[in-house]
């Protein structure tokens, strides 16, 4: 049960849960602070859509692995779960219950939401999830891009749920209490802004770990045919895309910062918990030499993506404080 367990990565999941526990808690309530008692409606539906995500994830791990098991042996043989310690019908069968779960639990959420088009959401993950395991993940930067894509849409699918079903319950009352509808538009397009921000960096950041993933991976996966960055154009050009988009990122929140926030706390957990990690993650991909080292840098930019999130549970205080 344990080996199970390890093998549908039970710290990233913790992550993501985290991330839409942010979303909704933080980033909307902080948004919406002091009407946050808005939010308090909804939550047997936001339990069961993270449960949903988190449940789909772990499939997808768990088939990740099952497709992965020839690499795995030659780039870390001491960690190989599958065929060893779990059988390969084991695994397939996890990875199918698991699925199905959350595939009920999303489209219980998306029914409950008033909205079942939102049951497309886990659907189309499990779909990604499967091809990209057999597929997409051999082929240069499809695989990177949909791998971003999925982690963008875990802070996104919070939005699409919450922010339709806090216009029903809000905008009446606030159009009763004299404001314009322009005004109130553009309250729930500051909604937007914050979980689309949230989205776009997760996007940015999941491309750099997986091109850091790439360059930790890579004898593995020329012995098994893939097409990655490393292997078609070469080791600099993968640690140039690092840096590259590194450099962007870091440049992109921090215009955020200038031109949202401006306080002082904001300053030094920005600066040194998001933007000074990713700056160390790419001087650490350009400089590594062996796997050890692109795993490392890989590891400091979880460690910008969590501050990041983190971040979001003081903006309430930060903005309206």
């Amino acid at each position: 049960m344990r080996a199970f367990i390890a093998l549908t990565r039970p710290l990233n999941l913790l992550i993501i849960a985290f991330t839409m526990v942010t979303m909704r808690y933080g980033v909307l309530q902080g948004l919406l602070w002091p009407d946050a008692h808005t939010l308090q409606q909804g939550l047997p539906e936001f339990i069961a859509l993270v449960l949903s995500t988190v449940l789909i994830a772990a499939g997808g791990n768990i088939i990740n692995d099952y497709f992965d098991t020839r690499i795995d042996r030659i780039n870390k043989p001491g960690d190989v779960i599958v065929g060893r310690t779990v059988k390969r019908r084991v695994a397939m069968a996890g990875h199918l219950v698991l699925s199905a779960l959350g595939l009920l639990l999303g489209m219980y959420a998306a029914w409950r939401a008033g909205s079942l088009r939102l049951a497309v959401l886990p659907a189309f993950a499990i779909g990604a999830l499967w091809t990209y395991s057999t597929t997409f993940k051999r082929r240069m930067f499809i695989g990177n891009g949909l791998v971003a894509t999925l982690t963008a849409l875990v802070p996104l699918t919070v939005g699409l749920y919450e922010i339709p079903l806090l216009e029903v319950r809000y905008a009446g009352e606030l159009l009763r209490t004299g404001v314009p509808e322009a005004g109130v538009a553009a309250y729930f397009n500051m909604l937007w802004s914050g979980i689309l921000l949230y989205a776009g960096f997760a996007f940015i950041t999941t491309l750099v770990r997986e091109l850091q993933k790439d360059m930790a991976d890579v004898r593995g996966d020329m012995a098994d045919g893939c097409r990655t960055v490393p292997i078609v154009l070469g080791m600099k050009w993968a640690r140039a895309l690092v840096v590259f988009y590194a450099v962007c990122t870091s440049m992109a929140v921090w215009m955020v910062y200038r031109r949202y926030l401006g306080d002082t706390f904001s300053f030094w957990e920005i600066t040194f918990g998001v933007i000074a990690p990713m700056l160390v993650s790419a001087w650490l991909s350009a400089t590594a030499t062996d796997r050890k080292g692109h795993v490392r840098a890989g590891n400091v930019m979880k460690v910008a993506m969590v501050m990041a999130i983190g971040y979001a549970w003081l903006l309430g205080t930060i903005l309206h404080g």
